[in-house]
């Protein structure tokens, strides 16, 4: 029986299907991406270098409709935020959650909603609050369905270890319900 959620969704122009770095994606829709290469399914190990990331990121932004939308330090506070008014209001737990440059990692306890619609409701409240005209963030979601606590540990440890690996600092936002294991 599915307890939790991990799911990762990714902001604009960000992570795009064919990156070096690997995507779940299963199709490219913009015809002008696809000439830059066609999907390395799953993450890539080894990770690409950086100065071959970089040339990818050169070469593909122009081919996007809009500029990608970074995640920074001003703006991360504001998505927690409104975060929060949505675990509030749909009356979910959240186990961890990190809001990096490019996604967010969520581990969301199981609840009445489907995943996916938790996941819109927290993208479209974010928005709202950045007062943006378009969304900020990609389609859907990607997400592993957790059903033992072992696993839900595994990965609460590794939600609230991506920010100090990315560089960034700890974060513990006001929404999250830490588990009692």
């Amino acid at each position: 029986m599915i307890t939790a959620y991990h799911a990762i969704f990714t902001t604009y122009g960000t992570w795009l299907p064919n990156d070096p770095r690997g995507s779940y994606s299963k199709e490219i829709y913009n015809s002008r991406l696809l000439m830059l290469g066609q999907i390395k399914y799953g993450k890539q190990k080894p990770s690409p270098q950086k100065d071959s990331l970089m040339s990818f990121w050169k070469t593909a932004t122009p081919q996007l409709k809009r500029s990608p939308f970074f995640i920074n330090d001003r703006s991360r506070p504001a998505i927690a935020a409104s975060f929060g008014t949505v675990v509030e209001r749909l009356n979910i737990r959240v186990a961890a959650c990190a809001i990096m440059n490019d996604h967010v990692h969520i581990l969301v306890l199981r609840s009445k909603y489907r995943i996916e619609y938790t996941i819109n409701q927290l993208k479209g409240a974010a928005t709202l609050t950045l007062k943006m005209k378009q969304t900020p963030w990609s389609r859907g979601c990607w997400k592993v369905f957790i059903n033992d606590t072992k696993t839900l540990q595994a990965a609460v440890d590794y939600i609230n270890a991506n920010p100090a690996y990315s560089g960034l600092v700890a974060q513990d936002w006001d929404f999250i319900s830490p588990l009692q294991v």
